[in-house]
């Protein structure tokens, strides 16, 4: 096993980047193996090496590893002849998971528009709030596709021009 080491700025911006994970929702050891996977300088690294890094239990370090496999905010491969699983952060396929998450928020749509019409017109402050979030939601779907568009195009036209 590689003998991986982090440096006390790693450990400290691992520890941040955790807690602002926390206070997105996402429970504790999987924000700090997420922040590992990112900031560690190992593209990829074993259960061992995780767990020895965050200092974790086994157990801790296989429940957060499983939810985020689940998530898809992380991966695993094999080796040939090597039995351990190699995990990376999952932001090699940022794309794919952005899009996904976007197409999930549109979703709301739909359905916020039935929540407002089943609404009592005794609260009309409110209906009016919620009538204005679901016009942003439309627009942004409208907008997302093609905001996107033009980011993928940007960045083929910069990377033929290198």
């Amino acid at each position: 096993m590689t003998n991986v080491q982090l440096t006390q700025e790693q450990r400290e911006l691992i520890e941040r980047m955790g807690v602002f994970y926390e206070q997105h929702g996402i429970p504790p050891m999987e924000g700090r193996i997420m922040s590992l996977l990112i900031v560690c300088d190992e593209p990829e690294l074993t259960f061992d090496q995780i767990r020895e890094l965050l200092g974790i239990s086994k157990s801790a370090t296989s429940s957060a590893l499983n939810m985020l496999l689940l998530t898809q905010r992380a991966i695993y491969r094999t080796k040939p002849g090597d039995r351990k699983r190699y995990f990376a952060s999952n932001i090699v396929q940022w794309q794919e998971g952005f899009t996904e998450n976007f197409q999930k928020f549109f979703g709301v749509i739909k359905i916020m528009k039935e929540a407002l019409a089943q609404r009592t017109p005794k609260t009309p402050e409110f209906n009016g709030q919620m009538a204005e979030f679901i016009e942003f939601i439309e627009y942004l779907s409208v907008e997302f596709p093609r905001l996107y568009q033009e980011w993928c195009n940007r960045n083929t036209s910069n990377n033929n021009n290198q």
